[in-house]
């Protein structure tokens, strides 16, 4: 039992864990400390694992989900005030050849609630917020639970039974739940109308004073690391997957730079889905980075001259919402960006929405080039800076009812 007067524990169980990119809920995580005594749930997780080569990747996924799944339980506090729960995993990539796609998710599942179960034991956990559903829901009595919906899946390549179960999953998730957050509000308004679960929008955002507090000595050094002085540097900064469109960004490179010159294609962040193409076009025009420590990012987006998403529509596109748009904008830079529906929705004057055809890209880019921050811009991203958005979901969190209190209102 918690002694009286001691802050609730809340422990939070991400979409994913990583630490070389941002993720929304161990982001949330660090800024919700004040309100809970908070616990976040740490593993290597095989879907976040790239290579060159298909086979190549396979081999470091598998090896991934093994150590995963015998990795020792262990409670770390970090200097950011989160206890990170190192817990053992079972993930269906190890079974899939075997037992197929839905019974390897089942029996995964059936492992991993157990090991959830007794975290939630162990560390007298009172709230939860929950974005993965590897772990099932936890069922405790007086457990307050909170689902987090992050993206969406790709429904287009899903048939109507597939379409069917995810939606009755979600349905029954949000049942068990106190409230369900949505990373968007096309995201939310999706919920309603096909699934009917009332969703609150909370979206992504910004470590606003960390970008913003970049000298120009870091800025400097980052410039002539990666030889960019003198250039005009078209910067894509991110975890580069197969919906990127790097392909398509390196074949408006190459027609800008008929034009423009001086312009250069700054490829920051993993991309190896991508290296058969870098490789062939390593010139001074295309430079790639690889990963970058996740504590030097903010001096990269500070140190482009303009950022770029060239993501695919697909429904897990369409209907997210995409963090680095917030952190171009909160270092002041303009972005060229496909218009995806929270974009074309937040109108932001310094983000150029363009559909993926070159001429586009190319007055579009030009367009940026030759226009100027305004000062009054500030306050589009004001409101997206991470300890915002936490404080604002924890006084949701803190105002719910207890699972038990909430069905029994049902």
């Amino acid at each position: 039992m918690n002694p009286p007067h001691a802050k609730p524990r809340l422990l939070v169980v991400p979409h994913l864990y990583a630490e070389n990119v941002s993720v929304r809920e161990i982001e949330f995580a660090r800024r919700l400390t004040a309100a809970f005594d908070v616990f976040c749930l740490k593993w290597d997780d095989a879907l976040h694992v790239d290579a060159s080569s298909a086979l190549g990747r396979r081999a470091r996924q598998v090896g991934v989900a093994v150590a995963s799944a015998v990795a020792p339980r262990r409670l770390e506090r970090a200097p950011d005030g989160v206890t990170y729960v190192n817990v053992p995993v079972l993930q269906p990539i190890l079974m899939r050849r075997i037992v197929g796609d839905d019974r390897a998710q089942a029996v995964a599942e059936r492992r991993n609630h157990r090991v959830l179960q007794n975290v939630l034991h162990e560390c007298a956990i009172t709230h939860v917020l929950l974005a993965s559903e590897a772990f099932g829901i936890p069922k405790q009595r007086d457990l307050k639970l909170f689902f987090d919906l992050v993206d969406w899946f790709p429904e287009e390549s899903s048939t109507p039974a597939q379409l069917a179960a995810i939606r009755a999953r979600l349905q029954e998730i949000a049942r068990r739940s106190q409230a369900v957050f949505a990373v968007s509000e096309p995201l939310a308004e999706k919920l309603a109308a096909e699934c009917g679960i009332t969703a609150i929008p909370v979206p992504n955002g910004a470590d606003l004073a960390r970008f913003r507090s970049v000298t120009p000595g870091q800025i400097a050094a980052v410039r002539q690391r990666w030889k960019l002085d003198g250039k005009f540097v078209l910067g894509y900064i991110g975890n580069h997957g197969p919906y990127t469109g790097v392909d398509f960004v390196v074949s408006v490179i190459r027609e800008l730079r008929k034009r423009m010159p001086d312009a250069v294609l700054f490829l920051v962040g993993p991309a190896e889905r991508w290296r058969s193409l870098l490789d062939s076009v390593r010139t001074e025009s295309v430079i790639s980075t690889g990963a970058i420590p996740p504590s030097e990012i903010p001096s990269y987006f500070n140190a482009i001259d303009m950022g770029i998403l060239a993501q695919e529509k697909t429904a897990g596109t369409t209907f997210a919402f995409q963090i680095k748009n917030v952190e171009y904008s909160a270092c002041r830079k303009f972005v060229v960006s496909t218009p995806l529906l929270t974009w074309q929705r937040l109108a932001w004057p310094n983000v150029l929405l363009t559909d993926l055809r070159v001429p586009n890209w190319l007055a579009a880019i030009e367009s940026a080039r030759a226009s100027r921050w305004q000062p009054a811009w500030d306050s589009y991203v004001a409101p997206y800076d991470w300890s915002a958005l936490a404080s604002r979901m924890a006084d949701l969190i803190l105002a719910a009812k207890s699972t038990e209190q909430s069905l029994a209102a049902r």
